[in-house]
């Protein structure tokens, strides 16, 4: 079976992946580094990667390949698309994690009064197994139904956390470049998703409006993460750097609980719901690079052994999210922006490069 994906599911997948896995610890990370500068500091993070957005597209248009591979092999050979193709197997392995700590921690918080087991949260890898198993179609179908789970986790979350916010706290919005670089620095490491769209172009079946739809997909994400940020600051003001898993936290105190009671887990279970596609799409990535490389029989034997390694370092980091993210925040923040940012353009630049040629003889 051909793995399809339609431009529209491609946009519920942008809206709704990239928004989810920044609503946990991040907020109150950036709130920390920023303070009442927060929203400006993510909106920044957000420009940047609308450029690598415009970038990704342009090598899209550029590319006369199948797919992302195909096109490495035409620019580097194949064994230079091969070793692209396991550093960024890496990456996206990697990148799963500190989200994955999160869902965690979070669940963890929210939904068990008592200590919860180790094996509370372990049931996601089977279920994340299954997922990438069966495919990227299914995956975009299964994103476009929980597209309409998470705008009423946005409406019950915005509408209970907004009139509790007190938003003189976000004033000046701008105070120095040092704040504001330095929120834009701490937020780094759950940002650059638009790179996922090289390994996801080849199986989108119409590709026409592309640009268009998904920096329009891109925007939706964009105003909702910073809106989330605005009314979370507006709510904490100075104790906002303490204040992890936004989405339990901020819409808590809405006077409208005490007469209907905790609609706000309401909210918080339909995002955990969403995320359990945010926390896989990294996982079926990793995947399909590794697959690329190594072949194997058995289609399964990849996504069994990426599910079980990323399981046993949830294992052994379960209660080191916050190290761990300071410590990505820190130093591996150099390794992700080289994927995220310096690799996508030296592609570009080679494509560009390799179809001038065509581009003049068409001309002639």
């Amino acid at each position: 079976m051909t793995e399809k994906i339609s431009l529209k599911q491609l946009c519920f997948i942008i809206f709704v992946t990239f928004s989810v896995s920044k609503f946990y610890i991040m907020p109150a990370v950036v709130a920390g580094a920023s303070a009442e500068s927060s929203p400006l500091a993510v909106l920044l993070n957000f420009i940047i990667d609308f450029l690598l957005l415009i970038i990704v597209i342009t090598i899209i248009k550029r590319s006369k390949s199948k797919g992302f591979y195909e096109l490495l092999c035409t620019l580097f050979g194949k064994v230079g698309a091969t070793i692209i193709y396991f550093i960024y197997g890496l990456y996206f392995f990697s990148k799963a994690l500190i989200p994955i700590l999160e869902q965690k921690n979070s669940i963890n918080l929210t939904f068990y009064e008592s200590q919860p087991t180790l094996l509370t949260f372990m049931p996601f890898y089977l279920v994340a197994f299954y997922i990438i198993l069966k495919g990227f179609t299914s995956f975009s179908r299964s994103v476009e139904i929980t597209f309409w789970l998470f705008v009423l986790g946005l409406i019950i979350t915005f509408s209970l956390s907004i009139p509790s916010g007190k938003y003189q706290r976000l004033l000046p919005l701008y105070t120095t470049g040092e704040k504001l670089l330095s929120g834009t620095h701490s937020a780094l490491i759950w940002f650059g998703d638009p790179v996922i769209l090289l390994f996801l172009y080849e199986f989108v079946e119409n590709k026409k409006g592309l640009f268009k739809k998904t920096a329009i997909s891109f925007t939706a994400s964009a105003v909702t993460t910073v809106l989330l940020i605005v009314v979370f600051y507006a709510v904490f003001g100075t104790i906002a750097e303490r204040q992890y898993f936004a989405p339990l936290k901020m819409s808590k105190y809405s006077i409208t609980l005490s007469n209907i009671g905790r609609l706000d887990y309401m909210g918080a279970l339909l995002f955990s719901l969403v995320s359990v596609f945010s926390l896989t799409l990294p996982l079926m990535i990793s995947s399909l690079c590794f697959t690329k490389i190594f072949s194997f029989k058995k289609q399964f034997v990849i996504p069994l052994v990426i599910c079980v390694a990323q399981g046993v370092l949830s294992y052994f980091f379960q209660n080191e999210l916050f190290p761990l993210a300071e410590f990505f925040t820190s130093y591996v923040w150099v390794f992700y922006s080289v994927l995220c940012y310096l690799i996508p353009l030296v592609i570009l630049i080679a494509t560009l490069i390799k179809t001038r040629p065509i581009r003049q003889l068409k001309g002639a």
